[in-house]
């Protein structure tokens, strides 16, 4: 898709990070979806708030459609319609839903509700936009157990976010997954609107092969580079909590993974190359205040 808005002036910004270029894209799908097909006469009668105009262009044009409410991000432990796809797209197996296997009991239903909300409370309170840019592009959260998985995103489903919590996860770790899997989100958002990757199936050629920051294997191009961005966002995340040590946690793995991506770039557009710019300017010189500015701008 090519975006419909003038492109977003990010500076020494990185993009999927940056308030006003998510925001854009947010425009640039509402733009097409509303061309591609009339809304709903309801909605069309008033005016959108950007998570309306987002939801309601992603439910148009993927194949299912992704519960949100306006004000606070949907929680569900089981939806049928949503599981069936992440089965489909072989996120989970159709083990892992034998005798209701992947239903978390009620006590444990309630915990994780819980420390959904403080989690979700807590980055609010660290970088209240930050908060809204997450309630902006997550419609629904979807807890599911399966062994050894700790949840994840895909690009065929915008605006959902499966997540499996762990039993020693604190409310930091639980903060840390959905940043983690906001930033795939945006990213997502950012390759359909600028077309960052133009093929994905090339990035997994030999070829395009890349150490991947948080792994530290060999990955598709394309999912390393997610894994850079991710590895950012959490590095700036325990800079918020003044955790000095894991705000350095990835950086040498990071400029070892954005090396290699610079040596790739004919498996990039040309959003995919400004971004990788961007990262390696970060990994250079890091500096997280541009990341909490860039949020806010």
């Amino acid at each position: 898709m090519t975006t419909l808005v003038e492109k977003t002036k990010t500076n020494n910004y990185i993009s999927f990070l940056h308030k006003t270029h998510i925001n854009n894209n947010i425009e640039a799908i509402f733009q097409f979806a509303s061309s591609f097909r009339t809304m709903d006469k309801e909605l069309s009668s008033k005016e959108l708030t950007l998570k309306e105009k987002y939801f309601e262009s992603v439910n148009l044009l993927q194949d299912v459609a992704v519960p949100y409410d306006n004000h606070k991000i949907h929680l569900t432990f089981f939806d049928k319609t949503l599981q069936s796809k992440l089965l489909e797209l072989g996120m989970i197996d159709s083990e892992d839903l034998e005798n209701d296997n992947h239903i978390y009991s009620p006590e444990k239903q309630e915990q994780i509700r819980y420390r959904m909300t403080q989690a979700l409370n807590l980055i609010n309170s660290l970088h209240p936009e930050l908060g809204n840019l997450v309630n902006q592009l997550v419609g629904t959260f979807l807890i599911l157990k399966k062994d050894l998985f700790g949840g994840g995103s895909v690009s065929n489903v915008l605006g959902l976010i499966w997540l499996n919590p762990q039993e020693e996860w604190t409310i930091i770790d639980y903060a840390e997954a959905i940043y983690h899997e906001f930033i795939h989100q945006s990213i997502f958002l950012d390759d359909m609107i600028n077309c960052m990757f133009p093929n994905a199936n090339d990035c997994a050629k030999e070829e395009a092969l890349v150490t991947s920051t948080i792994l530290k294997m060999r990955r598709p191009l394309d999912r390393s580079y997610h894994a850079a961005g991710v590895s950012i966002g959490i590095m700036h995340l325990y800079h918020l909590f003044n955790d000095k040590s894991k705000s350095v946690q990835f950086v040498d793995d990071l400029k070892v993974t954005l090396s290699e991506i610079s040596t790739k770039t004919e498996f990039l557009g040309e959003q995919g190359i400004i971004a990788l710019e961007q990262m390696n300017s970060f990994a250079k010189n890091v500096n997280y205040d541009l990341i909490t500015e860039s949020l806010n701008k």
